[in-house]
């Protein structure tokens, strides 16, 4: 018998564990450690799902069958996911680790984040997935990248939405939790001949590159934000080479609308930060 089918009785839960675990298994492979236990629901196609910890209770006890049958030891996937308001593992996690609740709050945030370390740098999670007979997950189906890859929208000039927010915020860096700003400019220009709709340095050297999209702004041209967000930094990281200097590089992308689903998996997969639903004075 099958290992998931062994260790689960019933076919719903079975068949969210077969979901899971190939997503949890691509957030490990791919680093990413800033997960929800809403980005998981999500990820498996569920808007709300309310037997998520039950769900991962039985993904632990798959990979600890997995880990008995073959001699050869597992890390948690669990830990890679965690509450959105605290950004670690529920109470529940002590399924995993019965002292995890006894730990204080920076006891927890150390203990974790070896936990993340182990399961991002394991080898064999290909291995895992063939023994447990599941196919890797796919962030986008082939239609998304279709659309991804060839975009149809048709951008316009600037409009009076976007000006007043690249001038709130290059005015207000507080409204996006920088602080300590010693240059800020809109329309700043790299050397590749973009412009950046804001761009701050900071008093600790650290040059900010930031995207900014309107309210109006729709999905295709969102997309087209987490792309320049990646060019930004690349040609950045660039100039940073050729001055022979080390301060930090962040970019990040703002939209005064909600970021859909799929454009959040776009930015996560890519490394690159956003804040959704600016709202300016």
């Amino acid at each position: 018998m099958n290992i998931i089918d062994d260790a689960i009785s019933t076919e719903a839960t079975r068949k969210n564990v077969r979901l899971m675990i190939p997503v949890m298994i691509h957030w490990a492979k791919t680093g990413h450690n800033g997960h929800t236990y809403g980005d998981l629901a999500h990820a498996i196609g569920k808007s709300k799902f309310s037997g998520i910890g039950h769900a991962l209770y039985f993904v632990q006890q798959v990979l600890d069958n997995l880990s008995t049958k073959s001699c050869r030891e597992i890390p948690t996937l669990n830990s890679l996911c965690k509450n959105a308001k605290t950004m670690l593992p529920s109470e529940g996690f002590e399924f995993v680790s019965p002292q995890y609740n006894d730990l204080d709050e920076n006891g927890k945030r150390v203990f974790v984040k070896g936990l993340d370390s182990n399961a991002m740098n394991f080898p064999h999670w290909d291995w895992v997935l063939k023994e447990l007979e599941l196919k890797e997950a796919v962030p986008f189906t082939e239609e998304q990248l279709e659309a991804i890859k060839n975009p149809r929208c048709i951008y316009g000039g600037e409009g009076e939405e976007h000006k007043a927010l690249k001038d709130y915020i290059c005015q207000h860096p507080e409204s996006i939790n920088y602080k300590d700003v010693d240059f800020a400019e809109t329309e700043h220009i790299l050397p590749s001949g973009d412009r950046l709709d804001v761009y701050f340095e900071l008093s600790d050297g650290t040059h900010v590159a930031i995207e900014v999209k309107p309210g109006i702004s729709p999905d295709q041209d969102i997309a087209r934000g987490v792309f320049q967000c990646v060019k930004y930094y690349a040609v950045m990281d660039a100039l940073r080479n050729i001055e022979c200097k080390d301060y930090e590089i962040n970019v990040l992308l703002v939209t005064a609308g909600k970021i859909s689903s799929q454009n959040k998996v776009l930015a996560e997969e890519l490394d690159v930060e956003y804040v959704e639903g600016f709202k300016y004075e």
